[in-house]
């Protein structure tokens, strides 16, 4: 290779090496990384429909970004658990649903079984969020729910 060669190929890499650094920066920066999320509706800016609402998604989107953190506190301290304790539980109903699906013969009931407990573990949490949802907006003042009201329409993220 020759050395005109060379210089090329490190000026190139050093361009990708800066480009994947601010792409990095720019993620953790924002502080976007930090945000509660209560669904797993696409975050992209665009305005969203306005139909009826079916989760609390919107409502904490348009939230300003403290307001979602306090919530989120509060929907963690309501809950009484630790992450620690909720991993481990995941983990149980994912060995438990593992080895179900292994079993011969297939047992539907017991599938369904699992599947019913952990639809009514998150009943139970969209529960807990809505009661502190509705905490938090309680406590807010009628400018801030004026201003978040405004948000919702507007499609804010």
């Amino acid at each position: 290779m020759s050395h005109r060669m060379l210089k090329i190929c490190l000026v190139v890499s050093l361009a990708v090496n800066l480009l994947v650094l601010g792409a990095v920066g720019g993620f953790f920066g924002s502080g976007r990384h930090k945000d509660v999320r209560l669904d797993s509706v696409s975050t992209r800016h665009e305005a969203r429909s306005r139909g009826p609402m079916t989760s609390l998604g919107p409502l904490v989107r348009a939230m300003e970004r403290k307001d979602r953190r306090d919530l989120g506190r509060m929907i963690q301290k309501a809950q009484g658990r630790d992450r620690h304790m909720d991993r481990e539980l995941r983990a149980q109903v994912t060995a438990s649903l593992a080895d179900l699906l292994r079993s011969e013969p297939f047992e539907r009931a017991a599938v369904m079984a699992v599947l019913d407990d952990e639809a009514t573990m998150i009943d139970e949490r969209l529960v807990i969020a809505r009661e502190a949802l509705l905490d938090k907006l309680a406590s807010m003042t009628p400018k801030a729910r004026e201003q978040l009201a405004q948000a919702l329409l507007q499609g804010r993220k």
